[in-house]
């Protein structure tokens, strides 16, 4: 028949699919059976009876992919959508917050997802919600010594398959691991012993535990960041600074009396080293070290 260029393509215009059935009809009338000649041509004769049916029908142009989904959104759906952003976009002024908006007004039940495509569509822009300012990082206290075995970080990091979390104490200055504790709890009293062994290994136990002001451990116990700042004016320093996020066990009471109990004065000729350039920028465990500061 004059056709060499192998098989039908996956999709063909409109005049393509009805000169093909022109050669079926032809064949099939000089005494080819259909789907001989379908095989011959190179085009599956279900295809053939696919594109039959639409040419019954008048319409042999290629459809949109997809076909006609039922869980497309029907038009009232797409108008309450855009009703919505009218109503309650300078409002919301996110998408997500728009969709579940919808639904407790019992106006439109749709996903997020679809709300945004549908804004998309229209060309609609939500505002999105304004920057936050930006957090205020507590500086390093002016009687910190910036050299090793001053300022520590310790953080937890959680093993989830295995059930099972690590505390680690670092160095901030001289970035040495000082001690790993494994456990199945999170609490003050893995934050402790990971200390006592961070201690222990750097020959500090015996220094930490010696007689110090009593009115220093009563400020650092308490917390009181007034007191604190008289104290140190006057040459009377903690050990260690020791910094970690806002988790639960470094806030809590326990482990602020327990780094409270090991406070001493060190001796008042100790020279000081130049305070860190850059306050909060130090990393500990994968974890960022910048919203609390506890002294020891």
């Amino acid at each position: 028949m004059g056709l060499t260029a192998g098989p039908v393509p996956p999709r063909v215009d409109a005049h393509v699919k009805a000169g093909l059935l022109a050669l079926i009809d032809d064949a099939v009338a000089e005494g080819w059976t259909r789907r001989g000649a379908a095989a011959r041509l190179g085009v599956d004769d279900a295809r053939l009876d696919r594109w039959t049916r639409r040419r019954d029908g008048g319409d042999l142009s290629d459809r949109a992919s997809g076909g006609n989904p039922v869980h497309a959104i029907l038009p009232g759906e797409r108008a309450a959508i855009i009703a919505l952003f009218e109503q309650w976009g300078q409002r919301d002024r996110s998408h997500r917050k728009l969709a579940h908006r919808g639904s407790r007004l019992g106006v439109v039940f749709v996903s997020e997802s679809t709300v945004l495509r549908v804004l998309t569509q229209e060309h609609l822009v939500l505002p999105g919600n304004p920057p936050r300012d930006p957090v205020a990082r507590k500086p390093w206290p002016d009687w910190l010594i910036w050299k090793p075995n001053h300022c520590w970080a310790y953080d937890f990091s959680h093993f989830t398959r295995a059930r099972r979390a690590a505390v680690a104490v670092l160095d901030l200055v001289s970035r040495k691991w000082l001690a790993t504790v494994v456990t199945a709890e999170e609490s003050s009293t893995q934050v402790e012993l990971a200390f006592t062994h961070a201690l222990q290994a750097e020959g500090l136990l015996d220094l930490a535990e010696a007689h110090g002001s009593a009115q220093l451990r009563a400020a650092l116990s308490a917390g009181d960041a007034d007191a604190l700042e008289r104290l140190t004016t006057t040459g009377d320093l903690p050990l260690l600074l020791a910094v970690s996020d806002n988790g639960p066990q470094m806030r809590s009471d326990s482990t602020r009396e327990f780094m409270a109990a090991m406070s001493r004065s060190p001796n008042s000729s100790a020279g000081r080293a130049p305070r860190p350039t850059r306050p909060g920028s130090n990393r500990s465990f994968g974890h960022r070290e910048e919203r609390v500061a506890r002294t020891w």
